[in-house]
């Protein structure tokens, strides 16, 4: 029953190359990989489960940027910093959850490892035994580690799948019509948006970078609450749309930079961005409006809308779940 639940390790989790080296800088001291991150229920996570989990990850982002000129170092770091921190609560719910399944006395057939293991080897190495046991060597690992890596898997994803809400979600026709409203600019084939920008020095005369980090995140949580953009745009920026409410105005994806067009166009309408690490700034972006290209009609996107409706249920049902459990647990965690 678990076949269709089979999720596989990504290739970095067990290649011990692809972590990210056994100290990570930070500041003028080191960060040891064996150091706590966190503590769930008596089980510890350290460093080095947080850089393995986000090796790949990483080593595509930086793929995906390496001709973006604006890329600076101190908005890797924080990119990198980022991602570790979503590994962070990926790993502590992979506790919480596993936990759980070892709660229900759950078990996992050894011909469901068998076969995400032959799969996994088929997908990764065409199907060359040999090669993926060579490889695993150099990752450190035995056959048997690997084993337990792949149950773990399956039991994770077949009890999220048990949580995820009924087996057939029907979304309404007014449910999806309402969504496509929502995100069809998204679709559009140029698409441009009407963007607010607000932007904090990290240094000033009288202020040092701690105090502003201190200032842009009240700011940004002001925004969250209810706060006029505009308002605290006038109040707080320090670049040229500063006077106009931090309005920059209608832009394509032409106009800023690789690094802050892929924050802006991420963003969804009326959301306020997380604080942006931009070289000398720290930037907050709003969307007011996405408009121009050619939109597709409804029933061109109807599937996907469909299909997106209830993706967003299922999310809605784990998280709900994932956030009783972590309710009922024991979590520290180190920063």
């Amino acid at each position: 029953m678990f076949s269709r639940f089979a999720l596989f390790v990504p290739f970095a989790l067990f290649v011990s190359s692809a972590v990210l080296g056994a100290t990570a800088a930070r500041g003028s001291g080191f960060e040891e990989i064996n150091a706590l991150k966190a503590v769930v229920n008596g089980e510890s996570i350290t460093s080095a489960e947080v850089n393995t989990a986000v090796a790949t990850q990483i080593q595509l982002w930086l793929l995906e940027h390496q001709n973006d000129t604006g890329l600076t170092q101190a908005k890797v770091e924080a990119k990198v910093e980022e991602m570790k921190k979503e590994a962070l609560n990926d790993l502590i719910d992979r506790k919480l959850i596993l936990a759980e399944f070892k709660k229900m006395g759950g078990s996992i057939k050894e011909t469901y490892v068998d076969q995400a293991i032959e799969e996994f080897i088929q997908k990764r190495f065409g199907g060359d035994r040999n090669k993926f046991l060579r490889e695993l060597e150099k990752g450190g690992l035995t056959i048997r580690q690997f084993r337990d890596i792949q149950r773990e898997q399956i039991s994770i994803q077949a009890l999220r799948a048990q949580n995820d809400g009924p087996q057939n979600l029907v979304n309404t026709p007014m449910e999806i019509r309402a969504e496509y409203d929502r995100t069809k600019n998204e679709y559009a084939s140029d698409p441009r948006i009407i963007l607010r920008m607000l932007s904090i020095p990290k240094v000033t005369s009288t202020s040092d970078e701690a105090a502003q980090k201190r200032l842009v995140e009240d700011i940004r949580k002001q925004l969250t609450e209810g706060a006029d953009f505009a308002t605290m745009a006038k109040t707080h920026s320090s670049d040229s749309s500063a006077a106009n409410g931090g309005l920059v105005g209608e832009i394509g994806k032409d106009y800023l930079n690789p690094f802050l067009t892929d924050k802006a166009f991420g963003l969804s309408t009326g959301k306020v961005s997380e604080t942006i690490d931009d070289g000398p700034f720290w930037r907050l972006m709003k969307v007011d409006a996405r408009n121009g290209g050619d939109v597709p009609s409804f029933e061109e996107l109807k599937e996907r809308i469909d299909q997106l409706v209830t993706q967003k249920k299922r999310k809605g049902y784990i998280d709900r779940w994932l956030d009783k459990l972590r309710h009922d647990a024991a979590i520290r965690i180190f920063e």
